[in-house]
């Protein structure tokens, strides 16, 4: 029922307020609104009435709070959102708070496909988020990513007819990942995102360069002309073999007029462990490319020649340890490519805003900023 709506009321004089209003241009702008006040005879109370530009108590019109959400749209920090809405810190934050936590997570259902991930947020302080892969909308964000903490929000939050929904989760290679998943997800297959299974043996290659590298960097004039070669022709080591061209002549610098094939073979001469590990390098990605995995664990189920370094050896026994969550790659189109790009937009917000020390805040402006740019994921 509407107070006093039987009764007849009376005016009561009149109560101004000035309400901040959206800036004209680089002017501060103020509107200073009469409100009438109503005395009702029947209690004795009165009442103000009310208006559709301000909230009742407050001083900052709605335009403002509306200014300020479309403004957290943006990669901005609180700071620059407040001097351009000509509010305060503290009124920015605390409008942000308050539509984030109308779309906080609800926690009522899971996704079929997920995809999990980190990211560094405070002081060396990692936190945990998964999202849905197909659409990319973020589930939640966690505070930490030990499997503890992660393990008993899933089972305090969602109930076992829920997580037996999910039917892939798709990861890096992170093994403490790996350990609480069947428990909490009895039917998910895992998915190691092939981004991370091509970067694990660029990793292993480069540093087998670089290792040579070291050896040849010494006063002998020919050496010093091999280093700088393959410094300066990295990228053309971890070039797949099909992109490679063998027929086309151009000038490189430190060779003269070549093939790409050529100059790679060349380098490749200057020690038997660069030559041995390439060959092996190349043969595994050209079975990743192909999604051929038969020919994956035909490859590394053969003993490595002496010659394969340390670094590459390293490599394909984290590929063994993962190859069913391979072999689940090789089936499933998805990958961790929307929360790897969601990850980066993360980091941004963070580096402009100079870090963030409360993670509720920072949760919070997140969150929003997706909301408001459902497309950027």
């Amino acid at each position: 029922d509407v107070p006093n709506e039987k009764f007849i009321v009376f005016k009561n004089g009149t109560q101004t307020s000035r309400v901040t209003y959206p800036m004209a241009g680089i002017y501060p702008t103020y509107l200073r609104i009469k409100k009438q006040r109503y005395l009702c005879k029947n209690c004795g109370k009165s009442f103000t009435a009310k208006t559709p530009i301000v909230k009742r108590n407050c001083f900052i019109s709605n335009y403002i709070n509306a200014q300020i959400l479309d403004q957290s749209r943006n990669v901005q920090s609180v700071k620059d959102i407040a001097k351009d809405t000509n509010v305060s810190e503290a009124t920015v934050q605390r409008v942000l708070t308050n539509e984030g936590e109308c779309i906080r997570p609800h926690y009522h259902s899971l996704p079929e496909h997920m995809s999990f991930d980190e990211f560094k947020y405070a002081s060396g302080r990692m936190a945990f988020e998964y999202i849905n892969v197909e659409t990319g909308d973020i589930l939640d964000i966690l505070p930490a990513k030990d499997s503890r903490y992660v393990t008993q929000h899933f089972l305090s939050r969602y109930s076992l007819n829920q997580r037996s929904n999910v039917q892939t989760i798709t990861i890096d290679m992170n093994a403490s990942y790996i350990s609480f998943i069947p428990k909490l997800f009895p039917n998910a297959k895992v998915i190691i995102d092939r981004f991370h299974i091509i970067q694990l043996l660029n990793r292993s290659m480069n540093k087998t360069r670089v290792a040579i590298m070291n050896q040849l960097n010494n006063s002998n004039g020919e050496n010093q002309k091999k280093y700088r070669r393959l410094k300066r022709y990295w990228k053309k080591i971890l070039k797949k073999a099909n992109n490679i061209s063998h027929t086309s002549y151009d000038y490189y610098r430190l060779f003269g007029q070549r093939t790409e094939g050529a100059i790679i073979s060349e380098m490749l001469d200057y020690d038997p462990k660069l030559k041995a590990t390439y060959d092996l390098y190349q043969s595994i990605i050209a079975a990743v490319e192909a999604n051929d995995y038969e020919r994956l664990c035909f490859i590394l189920n053969q003993p490595c020649s002496s010659d394969v370094s340390t670094y590459l050896k390293t490599s394909l026994k984290t590929l063994r340890k993962h190859l069913s969550a391979i072999r689940n790659t090789f089936i499933y189109p998805y990958n961790n490519g929307r929360i790897e790009g969601i990850n980066n937009k993360i980091k941004v917000l963070n580096r402009v805003a100079y870090g963030y020390r409360n993670f509720s805040n920072y949760k919070n402006r997140i969150l929003l900023h997706f909301k408001l740019n459902p497309n950027t994921t």
